[in-house]
């Protein structure tokens, strides 16, 4: 099972296997995956803030899994294969090629979000655990934008509030007008911890989130739906 198998055909490999976005993807900084900050927005008397990213000159965004290189013993190859208990977890890195995939890191008690540019045929963001994701198009056809929201400061079930931040940011915009064509809210889409993913398929988007499951007994499952 190789993570070239996975970008090529992200919704597939995930309902075939135990799929997870890993945290390491924010612990080595947005800059490791080839983003950046571009803007940062601090408009709301400090319960959140806004982040928007753009591409780091000159890198892209590859993936790995974090299972394929390393394990106790410094062998390779531990857990990956299929099964509820051989699990797939998604870890990132640049790359000087550009592979199609773009990634929107997450941030706690943020909204962040970029422009899906048009050279994109993958879109990734995660890990997910609470938080709420939106997709938008700027009006006359033109490019995707996603968000990521995170209120991890309240402390509960917040998609009322995730979705006043959303409308909160879309004036941020500059340039264009951004319409909301989907949305991923926890507790509604996915109960556990996912990840959202598009594909572009023949110039057209297609975007699912990926809900893994713990079963017991070190199982666990991965569901993908369709976002709406």
């Amino acid at each position: 099972m190789s993570i070239a198998s996975f970008i090529d055909n992200p919704l597939g490999y995930s309902k075939a296997h135990v799929v997870t976005f890993s945290g390491a993807l924010v612990d080595v900084g947005p800059p490791a995956v080839g983003m950046q900050v571009a803007n940062a927005y601090d408009n709301w008397a400090g319960a959140w803030k806004a982040e928007y990213y753009t591409r780091v000159a000159g890198t892209f965004t590859d993936l790995r899994f974090l299972e394929s290189t390393s394990k106790a013993d410094g062998s390779t190859g531990h857990r990956i294969g299929k099964g509820a208990k051989a699990m797939h977890t998604i870890a990132g890195l640049t790359t000087a090629a550009d592979k199609g995939i773009r990634y929107l890191p997450w941030k706690a008690d943020h909204m962040t979000f970029m422009e899906i540019d048009a050279a994109a045929t993958r879109f990734f963001t995660g890990p997910l655990s609470g938080c709420a994701i939106y997709i938008g198009r700027a009006t006359g056809g033109g490019n995707y934008w996603a968000f990521h929201a995170n209120r991890n400061g309240t402390g509960a079930v917040n998609n009322g509030l995730k979705a006043s931040m959303l409308l909160d940011t879309l004036p941020l915009i500059g340039g264009a007008t951004v319409s909301v064509v989907h949305a991923c809210n926890y507790g509604q889409d996915y109960l556990d911890y996912g990840f959202v993913f598009g594909e572009k398929r023949s110039g057209v988007w297609t975007f699912y989130v990926a809900d893994t499951r713990a079963l017991g007994g070190g199982n666990s499952a991965t569901v993908v739906n369709k976002l709406r």
